[in-house]
This record gives C-alpha cells, structure tokens and sequence, in this order.
C-alpha cells in the first residue's frame, strides 16, 4: 500500500472527531453528517431496528418517547435521528450518535430514544432512525400532536344589513384533529328554527328585525376546551307601529296615556298630531311650574310666533306632554277637556321610510255587548242583559227588536220578513252594577209572543252621545212541545195532511 495513501487516511480518522465537534458546536446548522460515512466491519451484520413503524397521537403538552433500538449497531456505524416536519420541508437534523444537533432543550436523547417534553403543535412530523450505509438503514416513526382548536371570523365581527337582503357569516378554525364548527344564537334559536347548525357558513336570507343579535361560531374537537367567535348582525329596516290601543275612551277631568309603540333601524323620530294639527315635542307640563307672570308671557310669544294654523294648540298644550322609554312612545294628556278628543296620529320616520298610527280619543260608550242566553224561560217575555263601557255614566239606551221567523214565498220567489221593528227607549234613573268604567245592564221585553224568534240591537248614551248599535243578538221566548192523542185516525190524518202540504209546495215550486 502507497505510504502516502496511508498517511492520508490515519490524518482523516484523526481529525474526524475534532471536525465533527467543531461542526456541531461553531454552526449547528451547517452540520452535515453526509460527510461521514463508517464503512461496516468485514464480517459483521448490519445493524437492525427492534421496533416497527408506529404512529404516536399526543396531545399537545405531553411527552413522548420515539424508540430508535437497535439489535446489533455494528461497530463503529452512530445512529442517526432526523426529523420531516408534518407542514413540509426539508429534513432537519436531531442528532448523531449520543451528540444532539437541534438546539430545542424540549428534546433529549438518551442512547437509542429520543424523548419530546412539553410536545408543541410543530413537533408532528416523521421521525428517521438511520444507520448510514449504502443502502441506509432506515426507520420511520410518525408523531401527532392533537390540540384544542381557534377559531377566527372571516368577515367584519359587526354586520350591518338592510331589512330583506342576505347576509352570509363564516368562520375559520383551526386545530388538530380538524375541528367542527356549529352555529348558534346567543338571543336564543337561530332564524331557521335549530339551536345549531353545522358548517364553515351561515346564510341568513331576507333578514328582519327579528333576526337580529350576537351569533356564535363555536369550533370543537373534542381536545380542549371549545374556541367561539362572535359577530352582532344588526338589521336597519323602516318604521314600524303597535299602538297599545286604538280607541281610548275617556272624559273630562281623566288623564289618559296614548301609547305608540315604535321600531325602527335606525331609531325613528317620532311626532304626534291632533286632528292634523302637529303637537310639542317637549314637556310641556314643565310650565306648570313657573310663576303665572312668566306663564302669561311665555303664552304670548309662543302666540306671536307660531302661526295661524297651530295656534289652537296654545290654549291647551300645557297639560300635553311626551316621554318615551326604549321603544315605547307615550303621550300624556291631564285633565281631558271635550277638546282633547279627536285623532291622534303618531309619525315615526328614519332613513328608510315612514310609518303612522291612528289612535282615536272619544268620550263616546263602547258598543253594547248582550250578555243573556238566547233560550228565554218564559213565553211572552225576555230578559236582556247586556254590559258597555264609558268614562261617564250611561243616561239612555235603545233597544230595537223584531220577528225573526220568514213569511210566505212570493210569486217573484222571494222571502220578506214578518213584522216591523218595535223600539223602547228608556232613560236610566240608576244602573244594575257599575264596575269601574264597564256598565252592566238589564230590561225585560214585554208582550212577546209564545215559542217566537226575535232579533234585537241595544244602543247606549252618555252625556257625550250616542255608541254604535250591537251586533244582532237572536233569542226565542219559551217554547212548549204539544203532545197529540196517539190513534190510528189521528195517524191517518197526520200522514194525509202532511201528504197534502208536500204536495202544495211542489205545486209552488214548479216552473211558472
């Protein structure tokens, strides 16, 4: 063998530790272990792995050992562990031998095992045990860090959408294993009627006002604790109006509120009127409490500047005034005057349109309601209840009254109804019961015929005038079943009479 051959060689086997060492503490990254290859010694075996492909799932924060045993190393051959990241990319050096080269104190090898503490997301990946030989020996194990998800919106967390249009929300998560995202409501179901629903997206379709609140993307797969994220949807739609009543009945000297209850996006103004004519929208009570001086000529400016058509208002605003709390719009009116009634119409408008009310004010009783039964117990008279309401006490009623049971056919085949109306008319000394506002009221009908059909209207007065009639109320005096002899003859008869009518009828009722 050449002597200079040889001398080479020794230099390189000298060396090849203090490169190694140098290569590993003066650039851990730019150790190459490729530079050094350890041929096997003649007649030995190569070196075998003791364990097999696994695949390790923790979840993140747990350690994990990855078994590199081997059954014979074969002399001088060091075992080395590198690593190919689950995200992709090159190989990554762990170790050579009992020498780590990855900086990460997490990682520490102990003869043939490499231990990871405290394991993160990056750490998944393909771990390969190699002996470098031609061909390598080769084992490779897999890591799977499983962590709690995150989720994050893909659209602005505030949705701001007009009334009928769609809108469409959606969410991204992330996590290992993949995670599941479900949709919820914090104000309660979602628009479709579920408590969840499943997917990357929410579409909502002509939204309204009811759709309106916090939703929720929660992601969950089952590592963790679950992650949400939420966006406020926020529906912008023109004016609309309840009023609380739309007939307020009152009289001189009540207070009455009139309520308007108001929605709108955004927050409509509201203005009231009376018979046209536009109402103040301040307190105007307040002047109640000034000196009479400063009321008089506050009085007169106001009279000054206001014109001619709004100057009714002037002399009975002061016991006008306005307040609203959240959605609910009130009008207050103390001490009601015969000039407080009338329309009263509340006007709410924002961007998107306009909306009225119509509440009407009146001093009138409610129309009648008969309270009795329909079946009277006595044969020539009946006994009418029947029960209204009104602010002041009732001083009048009417009660109209007829036959109900239907004439002959005429030649023109139509039917007339027998007997006219009969009125009474009776003012009222003291009513029956009053409970508060509602009046409860009786008279008997005189003179009626036995086992009769009748249909009558009650009307009531007050001192302001008269209501509206009641609906046709049906009621019958006594009626009382006669009962025949039962004999053969009179069966006889019977059946001949009623062969008889049978026959008139079809005579009637044949084409002329």
């Amino acid at each position: 063998m050449d002597m200079a051959f040889c001398f080479t060689l020794l230099t390189l086997m000298v060396l090849m530790p203090q490169g190694l060492s140098k290569g590993y503490h003066d650039n851990q990254q730019d150790f190459e272990y490729r530079d050094y290859y350890y041929d096997q010694e003649a007649g030995s075996e190569p070196p075998t792995f003791l364990a097999r492909p696994q695949t390790f799932t923790v979840e993140v924060g747990q350690s994990v050992i990855i078994p590199c045993d081997v059954d014979n190393p074969g002399g001088k051959l060091r075992l080395i562990i590198k690593k190919v990241p689950a995200s992709g990319g090159s190989e990554k050096l762990i170790s050579v031998g009992s020498d780590k080269v990855a900086p990460d104190p997490r990682m520490t090898v102990d003869g043939s095992r490499l231990t990871i503490s405290h394991t993160r997301p990056r750490d998944a990946g393909t771990f390969i045990c190699q002996f470098d030989l031609e061909p390598p020996v080769q084992l490779r194990h897999t890591l799977d860090v499983q962590y709690a998800p995150s989720v994050r919106t893909m659209v602005p967390p505030e949705q701001h959408v007009a009334k009928d249009k769609s809108v469409t929300l959606e969410c991204k998560a992330h996590g290992n294993p993949e995670p599941i995202i479900r949709w919820s409501r914090q104000e309660g179901p979602l628009p479709s009627g579920q408590h969840s629903q499943q997917g990357h997206r929410l579409t909502l379709e002509r939204v309204d006002r009811h759709m309106e609140g916090t939703y929720l993307c929660t992601a969950d797969n089952g590592i963790g604790e679950p992650a949400s994220a939420a966006m406020s949807l926020t529906v912008e739609y023109p004016p609309e109006i309840i009023t609380q009543q739309s007939i307020v009945r009152t009289g001189e000297g009540d207070q009455v509120e009139l309520v308007c209850v108001v929605h709108g996006r955004p927050p409509p103004d509201v203005v009231w009127t009376h018979k046209g004519h536009p109402l103040p929208d301040t307190l105007m009570d307040t002047q109640l409490h000034l000196p009479q001086q400063q009321q008089q000529q506050q009085q007169q400016q106001q009279q000054q500047q206001q014109q001619p058509s709004s100057r009714t208002h002037t002399t009975y605003d002061a016991h006008l005034s306005q307040t609203h709390v959240a959605h609910r719009h009130t009008l207050t009116i103390d001490q009601v005057t015969e000039k407080d009634f009338g329309e009263y119409v509340c006007i709410a408008e924002n961007a998107h349109g306009q909306k009225n009310a119509l509440i009407q004010m009146t001093g009138l009783p409610k129309i009648p309601q008969v309270t009795s039964s329909p079946t009277g117990g006595e044969s020539n008279r009946y006994t009418l209840t029947w029960e209204t309401e009104s602010y002041d006490r009732i001083t009048e009623f009417l009660i109209k009254y007829r036959k109900t049971h239907l004439g002959a056919w005429q030649r023109n085949r139509t039917m007339v109804m027998a007997g006219a109306w009969e009125n009474v008319s009776k003012v009222v000394d003291s009513e029956v019961v009053t409970e508060g506002r509602r009046h409860f009221m009786v008279y008997t009908l005189e003179g009626l015929e036995v086992a009769t059909d009748y249909v009558a209207v009650v009307r009531v007065r007050n001192k302001y005038g008269w209501s509206a009639e009641s609906e046709n109320f049906s009621f019958s005096t006594k009626k009382v079943m006669a009962v025949l002899p039962s004999t053969s003859g009179a069966r006889c008869q019977t059946t001949a009479s009623g062969f008889t009518l049978l026959l008139l009828l079809s005579l009637l009722l044949a084409p002329l």
